[in-house]
């Protein structure tokens, strides 16, 4: 993300001193380094910088609050390796391969109480953010059960439903972003009302970049996404687009999407079966529309922000880079 590089580097580098002041035992610690340290792109301590610069020049205060929220995260994907039995996590392997489970276990934990212990920097917002970090950690851990939930459920059960998918990555994925964003913007001393503005910003182009994510691993380049396309479809993953298909199609057709889901195979014959599918349901063409009304949603947020438009230059070319990543 070419908008926030300079929050990155920024990020890493207090990051990297911060981690060089604890090393024994080497069995707890040194898991929770190479977590950490191949953070990718810091995006989330990048929208607290960013936010907090948006109301104040002194955006530097916000840094301990940007490395208790990247921390945070990093913790999430720890644990959640564990459970989703994930090998690679940033091409490198997962915590729990590198070492082992109880291990990787142990470290997340650390790696938790780190994220508290960074917060303890920013004395003065103490008051004013740890609701808002506390409630978030709460609200991540039941994306998660919700996510656990419909992975177990079949397609065919009421669980399985647009609104619940969207619930569930909201609480999995946006509301951390947004709360980075209205943690950002208290530090930099924003009003109550634009801290709130920039919660809803996050909080919509978080829901955007997740069914951006669904539509890129069925309809993406491969050279551009970064990644295997069709993985969703081979681990039958109840994505937006499965779940918006079901919907969509006849008794017939929704009755062969339910058999090559029961298929546990990735095969280029169920992939393009499955996308034949999702075309003749118009799936693609749902998912963009909601897609677009997310962000939409997010730059009228931002227009309405009590700031030259001068301030909100960054945030408004970050949103640009997240929507038109490219299929």
């Amino acid at each position: 993300m070419h908008s926030i590089q300079h929050y990155q580097d920024l990020i890493n580098a207090e990051l990297n001193c911060r981690l060089e002041r604890i090393d024994e035992p080497k069995g707890l610690y040194e898991p929770c380094k190479y977590i950490l340290r191949n953070g990718g792109k810091r995006v989330r301590a990048s929208l607290v910088m960013l936010a907090a610069k948006m109301f104040s020049p002194r955006y530097e205060r916000a840094i301990p609050v940007a490395l208790a929220f990247e921390t945070f995260h990093n913790f999430t994907l720890i644990h959640d390796d564990i459970m989703d039995e994930a090998l690679i996590r940033r091409n490198q392997p997962c915590v729990h391969v590198k070492w082992n489970t109880n291990t990787a276990i142990l470290s997340g934990d650390a790696v938790m109480i780190l994220a508290y212990t960074f917060f303890e920097e920013a004395r003065e917002y103490i008051t004013a953010i740890l609701p808002l970090l506390n409630k978030t950690a709460l609200e991540v851990c039941e994306g998660q059960q919700y996510d656990i939930d419909l992975e177990q459920a079949l397609l065919t059960d009421a669980l399985t439903n647009e609104a619940m998918y969207i619930r569930m990555i909201e609480l999995k994925t946006s509301v951390l972003l947004a709360a980075c964003l209205k943690a950002g913007a208290v530090v930099g001393g924003a009003s109550a009302s634009d801290a709130d503005k920039l919660y809803e910003i996050g909080r919509n182009i978080g829901i955007a970049f997740q069914l951006q994510d669904d539509i890129l691993d069925t309809y993406g380049n491969v050279e551009t996404f970064g990644k295997k396309i069709g993985g969703d479809i081979a681990e039958n993953k109840k994505t937006y687009l499965v779940i918006a298909a079901l919907q969509n199609l006849n008794e017939g057709d929704t009755q062969e999407l339910m058999r090559l889901y029961a298929q546990k195979t990735d095969s280029a014959e169920k992939y393009t079966a499955v996308r034949a599918l999702f075309d003749k349901a118009q799936v693609l063409e749902k998912a963009n529309a909601t897609m677009n009304v997310l962000y939409e949603k997010a730059y009228t947020i931002l227009d309405s922000l009590s700031l030259a438009e001068v301030k909100k230059t960054e945030l408004r070319t970050f949103i640009d880079e997240l929507r038109t990543r490219e299929l």
